[in-house]
């Protein structure tokens, strides 16, 4: 364990002197390192000796030393730095003080070079430079510690890059990065150089992190948003910016910066989504990374990214019957950019309907190609019945179904509430029970054929509708006992009135919805453009029928009438 411990620390120590320069006893060359490749003919070379002693001479061979002049190297207690003019390929740079002596791989490929087929040779790492080096004093940037220079530790004197001629337009705009609002440029940049890009002291999001620490959690969640994995320059202008967190935009709309990748025109539709419309595109997508598809807020299932802004909404995706896509997801209905369509509906009114329920609901789809449209179906307003998120009734209606057809069949709907006798479907309020409430063939949105005329043949298909419900025999059998109450002696009255020679049809005498009288008897019957009155009493027998077309009409069950069954 105690061998083990040793190892380890030698390990480490080993891994921070090389970490510092190319070591010997004495002398130390901070920069460039052995062995890299640049593409920049003069370099900065910076070193310093390790005992207390002064640097009395350093010499150099292999490089042509053009600042400072040969034999007036900059000289600062312990370190020493010059400006080196390298040559194509390969440089072997000697670097003496004394008896030690440390020498240096630099390969440089320049560009006719490299248009000459020449290659750097296997193991050489490239470095980068800045491309106009300057000789300045170790103390510029490093602290003295007890009257020696401490090179591990750097000053808080700025250090700064934004004077003459080279960065001067650098930290002019409303919103300054703060290591370029304190002019400390190294803070990110390595004034000696470095093995990535620009001199970065490090790469991608992990310079960031180096002050940014707090936000890491943000950016290790599933999703990751795709310039977050390349690097936050893609959003981010690492100097200044004109919009706050210096990010890449008009300075105007957050959204000016999403639009430099996606689409402008998918949020520009006649009807836009509220925070498109100000630009505020984080109100649902977290820019940097989320658990949730899409880089949401919140998850899109059950409405509850939506609802982190339409929470006055909520009751009406909370009902007893829900709607398939709230449940599952807004954006299968609204378009959470933009739309053409009001809404922000992804198609307009029945054509988005149809894409799920001419599947899961085709006979509502097939009724729509009938002759007959119920008119808000003809008008594509499946609203106008349907609630599209949740109801307290079946099918999603607005409201019970007698309620919801009264809403516009105002006068029909006071008529029946008027009215002492109701039609069993009526009472219940099942109007479907004889209304196709989408579309028919058959006159009035009936679910089975009637005849339209007032007078009609009989033919058993023609009360397809009544017997629905009613047993049909009572219109084909002249004598009963049983069929119907509506009869002299058995004489079936019923049959009487659909077999003559101008047979009625079952709404002659019968409303169909309601009644003051009984057996749901009409107040009055047709005749051209005239109405005559219908006046029946039902006695326990029988009853007797006045109406205006002929003299009253008695029957009784059990001391029958006679009537004429010619008649």
């Amino acid at each position: 364990m105690i061998a083990h411990f040793f190892n380890l620390f030698f390990l480490c120590s080993l891994f921070f002197i090389l970490s510092m320069g190319v070591v010997l006893a004495k002398l130390n060359i901070v920069s460039p390192p052995d062995k890299v490749w640049v593409t920049e003919e003069k370099i900065f070379l910076a070193g310093f000796v390790e005992d207390n002693q002064n640097i009395k001479k350093i010499s150099f061979k292999g490089a042509k030393v053009i600042l400072p002049k040969d034999g007036k190297l900059l000289f600062d207690g312990q370190t020493f730095g010059a400006i080196l003019s390298l040559k194509e390929g390969l440089n072997k740079i000697e670097v003496s003080s004394g008896k030690d002596k440390i020498v240096l791989d630099i390969f440089f490929l320049s560009e006719k070079y490299q248009k000459r087929g020449k290659k750097v040779p296997e193991g050489f790492k490239r470095f980068y430079v800045h491309k106009d080096p300057s000789l300045i004093s170790c103390k510029e940037c490093h602290v003295t510690r007890r009257g020696k220079l401490d090179l591990a530790y750097v000053s808080s004197t700025p250090a700064n890059c934004t004077t003459g001629k080279c960065h001067s337009d650098k930290g002019k705009e409303k919103y300054v990065h703060g290591p370029v609002g304190a002019k400390v440029c190294i803070t990110c940049h390595s004034p000696h150089g470095s093995f990535y890009r620009l001199s970065l002291e490090r790469q991608g999001q992990e310079l960031c992190f180096a002050c940014h620490e707090i936000k890491r959690e943000e950016f290790n969640k599933k999703i990751i948003h795709s310039p977050v994995e390349e690097g936050c320059i893609d959003c981010h202008d690492p100097h200044e910016s004109a919009m706050r967190f210096q990010l890449k935009g008009d300075g105007q709309t957050l959204s000016s910066l999403c639009f430099n990748c996606h689409e402008k025109e998918l949020f520009t539709k006649k009807h836009v989504h509220g925070p498109i419309g100000t630009g505020d595109c984080i109100a649902c997508h977290n820019p940097h990374s989320s658990n949730f598809q899409s880089l949401l807020m919140a998850p899109p299932e059950k409405g509850e990214v939506c609802f982190l802004c339409h929470t006055d909404r909520k009751e009406d995706f909370s009902m007893e019957f829900v709607h398939e896509p709230a449940v599952e997801d807004c954006s299968q209905c609204h378009d959470p950019h933009s739309s053409d369509n009001r809404f922000q509906l992804i198609m307009p009114g029945a054509s988005l309907c149809k894409t799920c329920h001419e599947e899961i609901s085709p006979e509502v789809f097939s009724a729509m190609n009938e002759k007959y449209f119920h008119k808000p179906v003809k008008d594509g307003n499946c609203t106008a019945c349907h609630k599209p998120h949740s109801a307290n009734y079946s099918s999603l209606l607005i409201s019970a179904q007698e309620v919801l057809c009264f809403s516009c069949h105002v006068d029909l709907g006071d008529y029946i509430k008027s009215s002492r006798y109701k039609h069993g479907p009526v009472e219940t309020g099942d109007c479907v029970a004889c209304h196709n409430v989408h579309g028919s063939k058959y006159v009035s949105l009936l679910i089975r054929y009637f005849p339209p005329a007032f007078y009609t043949d009989y033919k058993p298909e023609y009360y397809d509708l009544c017997f629905g419900c009613h047993n049909r025999e009572i219109a084909k059998t002249k004598f009963t006992s049983i069929l119907t109450n509506f009869r002299d002696g058995e004489w079936n009255l019923h049959y009487l009135h659909v077999h003559r020679k101008k047979g009625r049809t079952c709404i002659a005498c019968h409303d169909p919805h309601a009644s003051d009288q009984a057996k749901h008897i009409r107040p009055e019957v047709p005749f051209g453009m005239w109405s005559y009155p219908i006046k029946f009493t039902l006695n326990p027998n029988g009853g007797t029928c006045v109406v205006g077309c002929h003299a009253p009409k008695s029957y009784n069950r059990l001391k029958p009438v006679n009537w004429n069954p010619d008649i």
